[in-house]
C-alpha cells in the first residue's frame, strides 16, 4: 500500500510556483555542478532498513555500504585490504576524504552508485530534514539558485527553509527506490506520523519518476515538475541515458500555502 497525501499518491506543486524561472537556471546549475564538485559528496553509504523484496525491482548491483561491508571482510593482508588502508578516511564526515574512498570502492570491488549530492544548505539530521540549516560554501556556485529558494519564503510559499539538496545521477543511471524515515526500523515496514514537508523539483520531466505500491504492484508516476509526497512511501526512477538532477527543499509549508494544498486540516501525513 502507499500512504499518500489526502487519498493522492502524490501533490503536483507546479501551479503554484514559478516553474519556468526554475528552469531557465539550468545554465548556472550545470556550471555549478561543474565548479562545486570539490564540495560535492559522492555515494550513498547508508545501509537501508527498508525490505528489499518490497521493491519494484531485483536489485542487480552492489551498493556502496555492501562493498564497504566487504571490503572491511577482508583479511588485514590482502592487496585490496593494503591498498585501501591508505586512503582510508580518518573522518567520513569529511566528504573529500570520503569521496576517494567511494572511487576506489568502485573501482576495485564493483561498486555502483550513480548519485553525487550537493547541499546547498547543510546535510544535518536526516530524521528532522525541515529544521533551520546554516548555509554551505557551495551555496557561491549557484547564487540564482539560492535566491529562488529564499523567495519561497517572500511569497509565503513556506516558512522556513531546512536541508537543500541536489540529487545528481550520471548518465546510465537509475535512481535507488527507496522509501524514507520509518525505512530504518528493519522489519517494521508500518507508517509513523510525520509532518516532513518539501518541494522537489525537476527541470525536465522526461525520465520517469514515480510512487511505487508493492501491494498492488502499481507505478504513480509523477506528472510535474515540482511535487511533495509522502517521505515514508517507497518513490524511484527509471534509467536514463543523460544526466539528470532533482532539486529538494525541506521545509515547512506557511499556514497559507497548506490551506491552498488542501491539506491544512493534516497534523501528520
Amino acid at each position: 500500500m502507499i500512504k499518500g497525501i489526502n487519498n493522492k499518491p502524490y501533490i503536483s506543486l507546479d501551479k503554484h510556483i514559478d516553474i519556468d524561472s526554475f528552469k531557465k537556471l539550468h545554465p548556472e546549475i550545470c556550471k555549478g555542478f561543474a565548479l562545486a564538485r570539490d564540495f560535492a559528496k559522492e555515494g550513498t553509504w547508508m545501509s537501508p532498513g527498508f525490505n528489499l523484496n518490497d521493491m519494484s525491482y531485483k536489485l542487480n548491483w552492489k551498493p556502496i555500504y555492501e562493498a564497504f561491508a566487504e571490503y572491511n571482510a577482508l583479511p588485514d593482508n590482502h592487496p585490496t585490504k593494503l591498498a585501501g588502508k591508505e586512503i582510508f578516511p580518518t573522518d567520513f564526515k569529511n566528504y573529500k576524504q570520503r569521496n576517494i574512498f567511494t572511487r576506489f570502492l568502485k573501482a576495485a570491488l564493483g561498486a555502483n552508485d550513480p548519485y553525487i549530492y550537493y547541499f546547498l544548505w547543510e546535510e544535518g539530521n536526516w530524521d528532522q530534514r525541515n529544521s533551520v540549516r546554516e548555509p554551505t560554501a557551495e551555496q557561491k556556485y549557484f547564487p540564482s539558485v539560492v535566491n529562488w529558494i529564499e523567495n519561497l519564503v517572500t511569497e509565503n510559499i513556506i516558512d522556513q527553509i531546512g536541508r537543500v539538496i541536489f540529487f545528481h545521477c550520471e548518465h546510465g543511471g537509475k535512481p535507488f527506490e527507496h522509501r524514507d524515515l520509518d525505512g530504518k526500523n528493519g522489519d517494521n515496514q508500518s507508517y509513523s506520523p510525520h509532518n516532513n514537508e518539501f518541494i522537489h523539483i525537476r527541470y525536465r520531466t522526461k525520465r520517469g519518476f514515480y510512487i511505487w505500491d508493492p501491494e498492488k504492484q502499481e507505478k504513480h508516476y509523477i506528472n510535474s515538475y515540482a511535487a511533495f509526497w509522502n517521505d515514508q512511501d517507497w518513490h524511484g526512477g527509471e534509467y536514463s541515458n543523460e544526466q539528470e538532477y532533482g532539486l529538494r527543499i525541506d521545509c515547512k509549508f506557511s499556514k497559507n500555502f497548506k490551506k491552498i494544498l488542501g491539506i491544512n486540516n493534516l497534523e501528520y501525513y
